[in-house]
């Protein structure tokens, strides 16, 4: 791959489709971009010159030429991503396909960006050395961050058991321990953008993405791309839920359980509960869903998605708990027949933080707005 190569707009819109669709026809392509077919064609032709797609040959028949439709190629680029709570830090490398090839969970207290920084390079550089990849190679690292920015993207209003994340430039407190370009979003975003890349949200061109983390955050994809809104805080559904009443939040879930006599310390342990066998935890769902019912439905009048997913910290099977009380043909019906959004537990689970994080490299190199 030529890192010198800029990609335009167009070159990323035809690259953001072979990469969540592919392998896929150059015929496929065109009805899915706002290009023309001879455009489309060029533009495959120069990807696959900088080494970033390849051709899968595929013969349907025994006459005639094999049809070849598109990839990327997944040994183009390497990223990874960190997604971390009080206790636990994950870290995780992808290759250009999407593809996790490994991951690595450390049980740890952290108290500063230069914590999970070191924390992360050192798993980073195991992983690269179990996959026989320089870490050179590496595009970039992404980190998915428990809060709200404040100005510039830069400085973080983090979430108040991250006290130590409250600084003037984490990005660059995290980029001054590591060897390879930083990017930094937000959990809840990271999350939507894991989603649409790889979970069910890849074929969802407008969603929202509800996070439910230490807080409740939110995520908005609009017209395939990320939405960040003015100063990368778009989604903020946890507002509407007061921070000294009970909420639908990850945190307040694990306090409940332990009010409850539930051992639990962090999200990991929420795996082996079921609703069926835990009261505290039954409990906390019936209430934390009847909230975010009424909160997600006035969310999703105001931007109109065609899906509501909810995801987070959370394991699947306890989010599905959650959508299975909201999805109902009730909700968004306000008796003038209006169409209402679905609502999707994550395909991704827990794990859609991070891909998402691992994702940003790439996004912002390959796919994003230039």
């Amino acid at each position: 791959m030529d890192d010198s190569y800029i990609l335009s707009d167009s070159d990323r819109q035809v690259l953001d489709v072979i990469w969540r669709l592919g392998p896929i026809a150059r015929v496929d392509i065109t009805p899915l971009t706002r290009l023309s077919t001879m455009s489309v064609t060029r533009i495959t032709r120069e990807l696959t010159e900088q080494g970033l797609l390849t051709e899968d040959v595929r013969r349907a028949g025994g006459r005639g030429q094999p049809a070849r439709p598109l990839m990327v190629r997944a040994d183009a680029a390497y990223a990874a991503g960190v997604y971390f709570s009080t206790g636990l830090v994950q870290v995780g490398l992808i290759n250009l396909a999407g593809v996790l090839l490994g991951e690595t969970q450390v049980r740890t207290d952290i108290a500063t960006p230069g914590d999970v920084a070191r924390l992360a390079l050192t798993h980073v550089e195991r992983l690269c050395a179990e996959q026989d990849i320089d870490p050179a190679r590496l595009t970039g690292m992404g980190f998915a961050l428990p809060g709200d920015f404040i100005r510039d993207r830069r400085s973080l209003n983090a979430h108040a058991l991250f006290p130590g994340f409250r600084g003037e430039d984490i990005g660059g407190e995290l980029q001054a321990h590591l060897p390879c370009p930083v990017f930094i979003e937000n959990d809840a975003a990271s999350a939507a953008l894991g989603e649409r890349l790889m979970g069910i949200g890849q074929t969802i061109d407008d969603f929202f993405f509800a996070h439910i983390g230490h807080g409740i955050g939110g995520g908005l994809i609009l017209g395939g791309r990320l939405y960040r809104g003015v100063n990368g805080n778009a989604g903020l559904i946890g507002v509407q839920f007061a921070n000294d009443r009970p909420r639908p939040s990850g945190q307040d879930l694990l306090e409940n359980l332990r009010a409850g006599g539930v051992a639990v310390k962090d999200f990991s342990d929420l795996e082996a509960l079921r609703p069926q066998t835990c009261a505290p935890l039954r409990t906390w769902i019936n209430r934390a869903a009847a909230q975010l019912r009424e909160g997600l439905w006035i969310t999703a009048r105001l931007i109109d998605p065609r899906a509501v997913i909810i995801g987070g910290r959370l394991p699947h099977h306890i989010l599905q708990e959650i959508v299975v009380r909201i999805d109902d043909e009730q909700f968004c019906n306000e008796g003038v027949m209006l169409p209402r959004p679905r609502v999707i537990a994550s395909s991704l689970g827990s794990q859609a933080g991070l891909i998402g994080a691992a994702a940003l490299p790439f996004y912002s190199r390959f796919f994003g707005d230039s």
